[in-house]
């Protein structure tokens, strides 16, 4: 495993084969796709980074790389992608073997390209508020985004609109009192009509000799005091209701806005649109719910049966937002505080779209949305303390002939650009080599899948090349292109050498990840039931294992996996049980934002998602150790840390737990005790000071009520079936799941049937 951590760290990629099959036939009979997992803004140690363009091939336009031949005499290089001589520039014309430019080093596979060496003033931040919540919640929400409005640049553009029936555009360049521009929430109006009405359409262009749009978006140091007489001012929507109503809220409206605004003033400038939300939409474009209070909003079944009446037109009203915001290079970020459900997932096609973020809390005064806001400011380290996002975000992908790309999986949409790079499968998000990206950070990652196009295996080249293109702009506004390059070794699984290269190159940590991400999308796309997708899992599963396990046809003991497939099973076990397809007990807003995460992350914090670390603090024991996820793990003398990405649960076994309510560690006899409870609380408050979003912090005892958190995703090894074997007495987990020791004997059941 440490040699695929090897090549992430180098190209900020990992595939689940790092041998590819020689023909499609193989391919489909390994189970698992010809996929990879790639972070685009990956920190590479000593990455080169040249302020020029890059040289393209004059046929395929990929880019120079280490895996062109050279001619050094003649100053040519043949592109592997369509072996295409190529010319040098005269730039060049001093290259030699022993004096190389950075494209062709081959320790520089990545690599990147100041494409535009202007800087623009730092992002824009269009802040659209709901103000239909109880003062209090309103009161937190306007507190907390003060306190990070010190975070910004002071060179950056914010602009606020609030909503509740109307939509208000608050005029901050209107220093004599607060000014606003009103517009009805209850009705869809195009973009050119909320131009004119907020006076920055072309002709208010044309007609002035300032910027139209300079009332709405300004500096933040120019503006700070009026932004914050603004927000103190705010109160609670005035429009009354009934009791049985809900409160006439039209954030769709609002969105329409605010995208409308910055498509026609900061149309290619960094901009994001943070919306607040306190509730579900009823009134409007966009709208979820109706205001009477006895049409409950929609479940999950209610989405499977149809039960629905908004529910598509909005899903279809928000994507179309999404395109439009994506299209202009801004982002739209979606932080809802409710207890009740806000229309997450009938919003989500304008995150998704833009590369934005999703973050759900009970309540703004939640740990959860105020440490997420926070982090949304972070810098990228450097000396002059930039933010650490990224705007306008597209990756081209680029194949040799014996590879096509199927699609892509994540916070993306395609481009519809056609080239002899495309599979005619497709996969996810397919259909085209190049995909906008939107928003993006040092974390983000978009899966790629990929079929082997070869029929004839007699024919095939030992090797494949890759080239993944991104560009992008960064929070100052300078356009930078990553040229990423790989190469793949192809091997025949019906020789024995060419076998036993596959297992070797199969990278089980990836390949989960990949298998997860294709589920969920078939889930969204296809909203398929439950038990479809799990068996589709198994299915895969069964195949995988029956080829490559060694077992005696009939007999289940014989069976083994050899160490590089030997963790792929309990992953997809976990992955059966998780939130992202089991949706029994989570609403339709929760499962979008658990699966929102899945679909952006890197392999390390989406295998987290899907099978959480447990960690294991004892006095007998020593320090910190890993443990397995299992009820086993529970003991009255240990402290357990769960980490599954969005809760931290600190579990207190009852011994320990007694320790600690009885404060036992100030006796002087009892003193060590003291730096024995810190240890997992310093590492429970790390891991949640690190993470985007911030995760959701459980302490509990054994046998508490809140233990619910960590038994809920524990291996059920003692259940109420198995009572006689557990020495306590009483079974320490009721559920009628199977255990992970009962999940692999069935599979060595179905593996070795003939």
């Amino acid at each position: 495993m440490a040699h695929f951590i090897q090549d992430e760290q180098k190209d900020g990629a990992r595939f689940a084969w790092n041998i590819f099959p020689t023909s499609r036939l193989d391919q489909e009979r390994m189970a698992v796709p010809v996929s990879c997992l790639y972070t685009p803004l990956y920190p590479v140690e000593g990455m080169a980074k040249v302020e020029y363009p890059p040289i393209p091939c004059k046929m395929c336009s990929a880019v120079l790389n280490p895996y062109c031949r050279v001619d050094f005499v003649s100053k040519m290089w043949s592109c592997p992608f369509c072996l295409q001589p190529n010319h040098f520039p005269h730039e060049y014309a001093d290259i030699s073997a022993e004096n190389l430019p950075a494209e062709i080093m081959p320790k520089f596979t990545t690599m990147e390209y100041v494409l535009d060496k202007k800087t623009q003033s730092s992002p824009i931040f269009l802040f659209v508020l709901d103000t239909c919540m109880q003062p209090e919640e309103l009161a937190e929400l306007k507190t907390t985004l003060l306190q990070c409005l010190v975070y910004l640049p002071e060179d950056c553009g914010v602009g606020l609109i609030t909503f509740g029936k109307h939509v208000h555009v608050h005029e901050l360049g209107f220093e004599e009192c607060p000014k606003s521009h009103v517009i009805r929430g209850d009705k869809k109006i195009e973009a050119k009509k909320i131009q004119q009405l907020l006076g920055v359409d072309p002709r208010a262009y044309q007609d002035s000799k300032y910027n139209p749009g300079a009332r709405f978006l300004l500096r933040r140091e120019d503006v700070e005091y009026q932004f914050n007489s603004i927000l103190e001012d705010l109160a609670k929507d005035a429009w009354p209701h009934k009791n049985d109503q809900r409160p006439a809220r039209c954030s769709g409206a609002a969105l329409n806005v605010a995208v409308s605004l910055l498509e026609a003033t900061s149309k290619g400038h960094n901009a994001r649109i943070v919306l607040f939300s306190g509730g579900p939409p009823t009134i409007g474009p966009g709208l979820v719910v109706s205001q009477e209070k006895k049409d409950t909003i929609r479940s999950h079944a209610d989405i499977v049966k149809g039960r629905v009446p908004y529910y598509n037109d909005a899903l279809k009203f928000y994507a179309e937002l999404g395109e439009r915001a994506a299209a202009a290079g801004h982002v739209i970020d979606i932080y809802a505080g409710a207890m009740d459900q806000t229309g997450v997932a009938e919003m989500r096609g304008a995150t998704l779209k833009t590369g934005g973020y999703v973050v759900l809390d009970d309540a703004f005064e939640g740990d959860v949305f105020k440490g997420s806001f926070r982090r949304l400011f972070v810098t990228d380290g450097g000396e002059e303390q930039n933010l650490a996002m990224c705007f306008s975000g597209q990756i081209d992908v680029k194949c040799s002939p014996e590879v096509k790309v199927c699609g892509a999986i994540g916070t993306a949409y395609p481009l519809e650009k056609k080239s002899t790079h495309i599979a005619e499968r497709e996969v996810g998000i397919g259909g085209t080599s190049c995909w906008a990206v939107g928003g993006c950070d040092p974390g983000y990652t978009v899966s790629f899948y990929f079929d082997v196009a070869n029929q004839d295996t007699k024919n095939v080249k030992d090797q494949c090349y890759l080239q993944f293109t991104t560009t992008y702009k960064n929070s100052v506004g300078q356009t930078i292109q990553r040229v990423t390059t790989i190469s793949k070794l192809f091997a025949d699984i019906k020789t024995k050498d060419g076998f036993e290269s596959l297992k070797l190159g199969f990278d089980q940590e990836a390949a989960a990840v990949l298998m997860a991400r294709h589920a969920v999308y078939k889930v969204q796309s296809e909203y398929e039931y439950t038990m479809d997708i799990l068996r589709w899992l198994d299915r895969r599963l069964i195949m995988l294992v029956k080829m490559f396990a060694e077992y005696q046809k009939e007999n289940p003991e014989s069976f083994r996996l050899s160490d590089e497939f030997m963790y792929y099973p309990g992953f997809m076990f976990h992955l059966r049980r998780s939130q992202f397809l089991k949706v029994f007990n989570s609403t339709p807003d929760e499962t979008v934002f658990y699966r929102c995460f899945l679909l952006r992350e890197n392999v390390t914090n989406s295998l987290v998602m899907i099978q959480p670390t447990l960690m294991a603090y004892s006095l007998e024991e020593g320090a910190c150790q890993p443990v397995y996820l299992d009820v086993g793990s529970i003991s009255p003398n240990r402290i357990l840390l769960l980490d599954d990405f969005f809760h931290i649960v600190l579990f207190y076994g009852s011994t320990v737990h007694d320790w600690l309510t009885q404060e036992i560690w100030k006796q002087p006899d009892y003193a060590y005790l003291e730096e024995f409870f810190q240890g997992p609380q310093e590492d429970a408050k790390n891991l949640i000071e690190s993470r985007m979003p911030a995760p959701i912090f459980v302490s509990c005892a054994q046998n508490g009520s809140q233990s619910r958190f960590l038994m809920s995703r524990l291996n059920p090894s003692i259940t109420q079936n198995t009572v006689g074997e557990f020495s306590g007495g009483a079974p320490p987990v009721f559920t009628d799941d199977v255990s992970l020791k009962v999940f692999l004997s069935h599979l060595k059941k179905l593996a070795v049937a003939p």
